[in-house]
């Protein structure tokens, strides 16, 4: 049941002919026009081309065609084992989840992460190329640290609260079954994933009616990283002034994805964490919380405006802003190809550095 996706029409099938010609014209534009980019384009010539690409991909085509035409989350995490010579080590967390371990889960501390992709797209190798960066750079610092990362069912198979059950049941096993406490224990997400972290902290503090709750008796979370976090199910952009050409999404994502997610179900305080009254997070169980953001990404206003609201219930709030960045770029730039360390990246790394 892990990610099976939506069988699609034989029209839906026969479009894919002309999104494909689409995506081509796209990215030979893009490969053109890249030669001459403004700062409000992306830095290098090839994320220019790869968020185009990007862009137009998602905005073509429907959540079940992207599915269709992407593994789920567990075969790409085998498929990075397989190229790294590791060996897999996944566990089943019931209710329809995955947890894969990256690294020693041996290790001193474990991040906890929740991929991003609208709850409706799988991660991608760029999300595991990432946590080797992050446990490497861990180690050079003497700091032990190990990823578990999840796999949850994608929208629209299952919706809201399914995969924030399946986060939380994340977090149950690792306090569980490896024996660490809530100090050895960060969370981390980007953009739904992002959600899922907000989620988690609320589900901690003010437990879901839907789901079993989780004691920390023994003290708070270590820290909490969200990356672009999408904590808004909002998806009218009328009147906002967004220029999406520096960014690899576009509104256009929104509305199908929201939808996909939400169901027939009704948007609250886990859903939209940007809406939730200050008071909320004032009880999150964790020390310290890390919101990343990049200057050119559409949701950036949001993003801001979510981290005020944020600091003012809990204090222990940072929010760092990558320069001429796109939505996620510290994993989806790797995805693209581009190695090039971002700001965002290397303040995840300083501060695990800080806080481990």
């Amino acid at each position: 049941m892990f990610n099976t996706t939506i069988p699609l029409s034989f029209t839906e099938k026969l479009d894919f002919i002309p999104a494909i010609v689409s995506l081509c014209l796209t990215v030979l534009w893009a490969m053109f026009t890249g030669l001459w980019r403004s700062t409000s384009h992306p830095k290098s010539w090839l994320l220019h081309v790869g968020y185009a690409a990007f862009r137009k991909a998602t905005a073509r085509l429907s959540v079940a065609q992207m599915q269709y035409v992407m593994p789920p989350t567990n075969k790409i995490y085998e498929r990075y084992v397989r190229k790294s010579q590791k060996v897999a080590d996944t566990v089943d967390l019931g209710h329809g989840g995955l947890g894969h371990w990256i690294g020693d889960r041996n290790a001193d501390n474990t991040l906890i992460w929740y991929h991003g992709g609208g709850f409706a797209l799988p991660a991608n190798l760029g999300y595991f190329h990432f946590f080797a960066r992050l446990i490497a750079e861990s180690a050079r610092a003497n700091k032990s640290l190990t990823v578990f990362s999840l796999t949850y069912t994608l929208a629209p198979q299952a919706t809201y609260p399914t995969q924030l059950r399946q986060a939380v049941e994340a977090l149950r096993y690792v306090i569980n079954e490896t024996g660490h406490s809530p100090g050895q224990i960060l969370l981390g997400g980007d953009s739904a994933g992002g959600n899922l972290v907000g989620g988690v902290l609320s589900h901690l503090a003010h437990p879901h009616p839907s789901i079993a709750p989780i004691s920390l008796s023994s003290g708070h979370l270590r820290g909490a990283i969200m990356i672009a976090p999408w904590t808004s199910m909002e998806t009218d952009y009328t009147g906002q002034d967004i220029d999406s050409r520096g960014d690899l999404i576009t509104p256009a994502v929104a509305g199908p994805w929201a939808s996909a997610y939400l169901g027939t179900t009704t948007r609250d305080n886990y859903t939209d964490l940007s809406t939730a009254p200050t008071d909320w997070y004032t009880t999150f169980p964790v020390q310290k919380v890390l919101i990343c953001a990049g200057g050119s990404e559409i949701l950036f206003p949001i993003i801001q405006d979510f981290a005020k609201r944020f600091k003012e219930g809990f204090p222990n709030v940072e929010l760092c802003v990558g320069h001429r960045e796109g939505h996620v770029a510290p994993i989806y730039n790797l995805y693209l190809g581009d190695q090039t360390e971002t700001e965002q990246g290397k303040r995840v790394k300083s501060w695990l550095r800080e806080i481990l």
